[in-house]
């Protein structure tokens, strides 16, 4: 049996005692008055301290409760401000290539894939034509060129880049002038052929897109030149080794640029 049960019946018996002797006695001693009491005040502030535990119980559940909405509304903020974060990254790119490279920038997608072979270089992108892609877009980003939209589905796309075998692009030297052809290597790198010469190109040299087939706009960046082989005496047209611009395996997003 409890203590508080043990101490209910003693309440109940000391009552029915008092009753009892009051019908003996004109007046109860002090003594069964003071007996009759302790029970009774003892039973009150046990009353009172559980009331208490109680209500300090309710206000721990409450505040258990709105600290985990505090933390949920802390980790819906965080996620809110990274995805402000980046779009703020990905508008000021698009401004970036806007002004460097080309005003048409037309949207922006999601690179989702990327597939290489000795035959072939594709990237998959997240966005379709429901998206607004179309064939024969320029992609890109800050660093350079990236490719050209292959071919569309409503919700995805796919980009030949430029170290693809079957990419053909028009290119120039920054600052040297002349004309050439860009097509893809295996291995990653890029085969400038059919160079007509302008200024003699060394290594270290910037090669970007230029007016030839009205495909790319001009002079956006497509790489660096690593190699460039003796002149044969009896050529009239040179061939070197570029190195691409972008890596095309760190690429998270890129920029859609309207066909010329």
């Amino acid at each position: 049996m409890s203590s508080l049960l043990r101490a209910w019946f003693t309440f109940l018996g000391l009552g029915l005692l008092s009753v009892v002797v009051s019908g003996l006695l004109a007046e109860p001693p002090a003594s069964l008055t003071a007996a009759v009491a302790l029970p009774h005040n003892l039973l009150h502030r046990s009353g009172t301290n559980l009331r208490a535990a109680l209500a300090v119980l309710a206000d721990r559940r409450d505040l258990l409760q709105e600290l985990g909405e505090a933390d949920r509304a802390i980790q819906e903020l965080e996620r809110e401000n990274r995805d402000l974060n980046l779009a703020v990254a990905q508008l000021t790119e698009v401004l970036q290539i806007q002004a460097d490279q080309s005003p048409g920038v037309a949207l922006t997608a999601p690179v989702t894939g990327l597939s290489t072979s000795t035959l072939l270089s594709r990237l998959t992108l997240g966005k379709g034509s429901r998206d607004g892609v179309l064939p024969n877009m320029v992609v890109t980003v800050p660093q350079g060129l990236v490719g050209m939209v292959e071919d569309v589905s409503g919700s995805s796309a796919v980009v030949r880049t430029v170290v693809d075998p079957q990419s053909r692009i028009g290119i120039t030297v920054r600052n040297r002038g002349g004309q050439g052809v860009a097509m893809g290597l295996p291995g990653g790198n890029i085969q400038i052929t059919d160079f007509i010469e302008a200024d003699p190109v060394s290594v270290g040299d910037v090669v970007e897109t230029s007016s030839i087939g009205g495909m790319y706009p001009r002079g956006v960046k497509v790489g660096t030149v690593v190699e460039v082989p003796a002149r044969d005496p009896n050529a009239l047209r040179r061939t070197f080794r570029v190195e691409p611009a972008v890596d095309l395996s760190l690429l998270l997003e890129v920029a859609l640029i309207s066909p010329q």
